[in-house]
């Protein structure tokens, strides 16, 4: 079953460039490398300023819960550029197509 994490980070005005450059180096480039990794997407709320929503996308469920530590060890990292801490989601997926 692929599973998805999804986390809404919500910036401090005008820190959402640079906070999610840190967020986007440190954290997506170390899950790209976790196994079970199958592809993120970046979304940039139209509706809610300095919002972004990082969606993860995992082989299974394994995956997904070995890759946690990678979301949670760097928060504090983040959080000088962050209004609140990330609300994490947690989803199974129903379909999606990824390249091969």
């Amino acid at each position: 079953m692929v599973v998805a994490r999804t986390v809404k980070y919500t910036f401090k005005a005008g820190k959402c460039d640079e906070g999610f450059l840190m967020v986007d180096l440190a954290v997506n480039k170390r899950a790209r490398s976790a196994k079970g990794f199958r592809g993120y997407i970046s979304l940039f709320s139209n509706d809610e300023d300095n919002v972004v929503t990082i969606i993860t996308i995992w082989q299974d469920v394994e995956s997904f819960r070995a890759s946690e530590e990678v979301f949670t060890s760097d928060v504090e990292k983040f959080m000088p550029f962050l209004e609140k801490k990330p609300v994490i989601g947690y989803h199974r997926v129903d379909s999606i197509t990824l390249p091969q």
